[in-house]
């Protein structure tokens, strides 16, 4: 449970400023939250207005440490506290990462957790398109039967087939191979066969066959397109914490073309599955009028609030325009939305750090 961006006034920051020192130990109490995810923590007896994480809930107490302490602003960070391992070389931040994930200490588990949230969402579309035109087509053509279409995605349906294209890019891989090791035969043949039409299995056939791998640079192609999707299956996993967290690179077909796509979710957790109506949820993606286009949602209830985030000015009638039809898709889904508002994208570095895979560990007070 942990606390975001924190506001206060600017008397009230220069005087906390000068009482609190860097390293300091204090502790906050969530006194009051709002179905926009806004809300007020105490500390020190001082109650100051808070933007909260979405699992965050009222009297949640908890230590922090006084981080970056600056002209006019204040950053009070919490993280769980990991112990030095003796003999094994990992930085403290992606020993954090791994033990928020659930995952053993292993140096290629290592490179992969930190390549892929910072890697270049167009990286996909560019290797496969490097792959065109070679005896290597064929796996871009099983990427494509496995890729939904953007104008496909029907209210209805959108959801399935987007549940769809992870089980065929093989998400689930291993998994499924480690439970088919309970089926019967007439059951494990049929798994087989599923497990072959998989991105991943012809992925590895490729490699491990050497089958068109006509100089050094096919085989680079097809090892980081093995990377980024075994980087991926590290992501799409909801980790070992209280609130969960996942992160996406689904490349979706927009007119034929690859767009890339990222999608964060962290939430509550409802016994083996992720809290629909206590998370926040972030996409960016690129639009051909727009450019790239980012949309931070929280879910509270029934209550939905977001903000439209884009390099440039977003165009008010446009806004206007979608606002009833936004309205009347998430009610169909149960939400109310209370909130949209527009920013720029480029300023909401904290919105581009929860896309790279962090969490909100800290509460940053501002005056």
């Amino acid at each position: 449970m942990e606390v975001g961006g924190i506001l206060a006034p600017g008397a009230a920051i220069s005087t906390l400023i000068k009482q609190w020192h860097q390293g300091e130990r204090l502790m906050v109490e969530v006194v009051q939250k709002t179905a926009e995810g806004t809300g007020t923590i105490k500390v020190q007896g001082q109650n100051l207005s808070a933007l909260l994480e979405s699992t965050t809930t009222v009297g949640e107490k908890f230590w922090v440490k006084v981080g970056n302490v600056s002209e006019g602003s204040l950053l009070l960070v919490r993280e769980p506290l990991v112990e030095k391992l003796a003999g094994i070389p990992v930085p403290p931040q992606q020993l954090k990462q791994l033990t928020e994930r659930g995952l053993p200490i292993n140096q290629e588990i290592i490179s992969l957790l930190k390549s892929f949230p910072a890697a270049n969402t167009g990286l996909l579309s560019t290797l496969l398109t490097s792959l065109q035109g070679t005896t290597l087509e064929g796996l871009v053509m099983n990427l494509r039967k496995a890729i939904p279409k953007w104008e496909g995605l029907s209210e209805n349906t959108g959801a399935e087939k987007l549940v769809e294209c992870l089980r065929k890019l093989g998400l689930n891989y291993e998994q499924r191979i480690q439970n088919m090791m309970t089926l019967d035969p007439q059951a494990k043949e049929a798994e087989k066969n599923g497990l072959q039409e998989t991105f991943k299995f012809a992925l590895l056939k490729a490699l491990q066959s050497q089958d068109g791998l006509v100089n050094h640079d096919s085989e680079e192609i097809l090892t980081n397109l093995l990377q980024k999707l075994t980087g991926q299956q590290l992501w799409i996993k909801t980790g070992a914490l209280d609130n969960a967290y996942l992160l996406l690179h689904l490349p979706l077909l927009n007119q034929e073309q690859f767009v890339p796509t990222q999608i964060a979710i962290e939430s509550a957790r409802n016994g083996g599955k992720m809290d629909e109506q206590h998370c926040r949820v972030g996409i960016q993606m690129d639009t051909p009028q727009l450019g790239q286009v980012g949309i931070d949602a929280y879910f509270y209830e029934d209550s939905v609030t977001f903000r439209v985030l884009t390099d440039g000015h977003f165009p008010t009638q446009l806004l206007e325009e979608a606002l009833p039809e936004t309205r009347t898709q998430f009610a169909k889904l149960g939400f109310n939305l209370t909130k949209i508002e527009t920013g720029e994208l480029g300023q909401n570095l904290e919105f581009q750090n929860f896309l790279q895979g962090s969490r909100r560990s800290g509460v940053d007070i501002q005056s």
